[in-house]
C-alpha cells in the first residue's frame, strides 16, 4: 500500500548528478540567449549538486548554421568562461533533428552523448509521424551507432505500439524531468509516468531551455516510491556517458 503515495522529490536528489539533456550553450538554438544567463544557471545548478552536464544544442532545419565545426568552437569558448564561474564538468553533443539534413549530419560526424562516439541524441517531428526516419535511424545502427530518443513522451503522435516498436528495435529512451511535472501538457505528463513505471527509459535529463519552468514546476515534482527509485537508477545510467 506504502507504493501508492507520492512525494517530492529530496532536496539532495541531484547530488552528484549528470545531465545529459540540455540547451546551455548560449546563442545557438531556441535555448540560453546569453553567456551571462548561461553562466548564472549553473551556479544554481551546482547549488543543486549537479556534478556533470553535456550540452546539447539542437541540429535541425532551424538552425542552418549550426554545425559540427561551428558548435565546437561555441563551446570551447564558452567553456572558459565557465571554468570561472562554477566547477560543473561539461561536454559536447548534440540534439538532431530525423529531417532532411540528418544524413548530412552523419556525413560531418555527430557530436555524441558518450566518449565511445556511439549514443546519438535524436528527435523527430512533435505532431506526426514521418516514415523516412525509420529508414534514418536504420542507416546509423548500420553502422553500431546507437539512437537514443530524446523526450519520446512528447510525441503527439506516438502510442504505446510506436514505444513497443522503438524498443524492439534497440532504440534508447530519454525521459524529460519535467514531463513529469505536466509543463508539456497532459498527454506528455501521463505517457511518461506509463514509460517511466514500464521500464522503457535508459536515461535521463532536464532539457533545460531556461530557468524559468525549472524554478516554477520542479517544487511541484511528485512521484510514487518506485519511480523515485527509477529516476535514481536513469541518473545511474547517465554517468555511464561519460566515462
Amino acid at each position: 500500500m506504502l507504493g501508492i503515495f507520492k512525494h517530492y522529490l529530496p532536496e539532495d536528489f541531484f547530488q552528484g548528478a549528470h545531465d545529459i539533456h540540455c540547451h546551455l550553450l548560449p546563442g545557438v538554438d531556441d535555448g540560453f540567449p546569453s553567456t551571462e544567463k548561461s553562466l548564472y544557471a549553473l551556479k544554481k545548478l551546482e547549488e543543486h549538486g549537479v556534478k556533470k552536464m553535456i550540452l546539447t544544442p539542437h541540429f535541425m532545419n532551424d538552425y542552418p548554421n549550426n554545425n559540427r565545426a561551428s558548435i565546437t568552437a561555441e563551446f570551447e569558448a564558452f567553456k572558459k568562461e565557465a571554468a570561472n564561474a562554477c566547477q560543473i564538468e561539461l561536454r559536447l553533443a548534440g540534439e538532431y533533428m530525423l529531417d532532411r539534413r540528418f544524413p548530412e549530419r552523419h556525413e560531418e560526424g555527430f557530436l555524441t552523448l558518450d566518449r565511445a562516439g556511439t549514443h546519438v541524441l535524436c528527435e523527430t517531428s512533435y505532431l506526426m509521424y514521418e516514415q523516412n526516419y525509420t529508414n534514418l535511424l536504420y542507416d546509423i545502427m548500420c553502422e553500431e551507432l546507437q539512437p537514443v530518443i530524446a523526450h519520446p513522451e512528447r510525441y503527439e503522435y506516438a502510442g504505446r505500439d510506436v514505444y513497443y516498436r522503438w524498443r524492439d528495435k534497440s532504440y534508447k529512451f530519454q525521459l524529460n524531468l519535467l514531463s513529469l511535472a505536466g509543463v508539456y501538457g497532459g498527454p506528455a505528463f501521463e505517457k511518461s509516468h506509463f514509460l517511466l513505471n514500464e521500464g522503457f527509459y535508459d536515461y535521463i535529463g532536464s532539457d533545460m531551455h531556461g530557468l524559468d519552468n525549472f524554478k516554477r514546476f520542479f517544487p511541484e515534482i511528485k512521484l510514487k516510491t518506485k519511480e523515485i527509485d527509477a529516476i535514481a537508477q536513469l541518473l545511474e545510467n547517465n554517468k555511464t556517458l561519460f566515462d
